[in-house]
């Protein structure tokens, strides 16, 4: 069980931002930056049915590759075995008041 004040690595856990069946996803900050991150953590063992594990490969060998300023940066991909033996995904966080606000200050 993965609780806020918990660590992974170097990145300290606050609240859930999210979550569904095999992940939850935590605010975390990176404990010598100071740097809020998303760290998305997957439960390994809810992902061995169907074709999720390649899935899981795909989203992080694509999110490697995209550089741009609408799609958040994967920064890390680590092995948490203190956790489940869990996947955790470090990415890019940023807040936007709305969708709509962020594509017209951007356009």
């Amino acid at each position: 069980m993965v609780t806020e004040g918990m660590r992974v690595g170097k990145y300290e856990l606050g609240r859930t931002l999210g979550e569904g069946n095999s992940a939850k996803v935590k605010l975390a900050t990176d404990i010598v930056s100071g740097q809020s991150f998303a760290v998305k953590i997957i439960d390994k063992s809810r992902t061995s049915r169907l074709n999720v594990p390649f899935q899981i490969k795909r989203e992080i060998r694509t999110l490697k590759v995209l550089k741009h300023p609408n799609i958040v940066r994967l920064h890390e991909v680590n092995v948490s075995i203190a956790y489940g033996d869990s996947l955790v995904l470090v990415i890019e966080f940023f807040v936007i008041q709305d969708m709509t606000s962020n594509i017209l200050i951007t356009a």
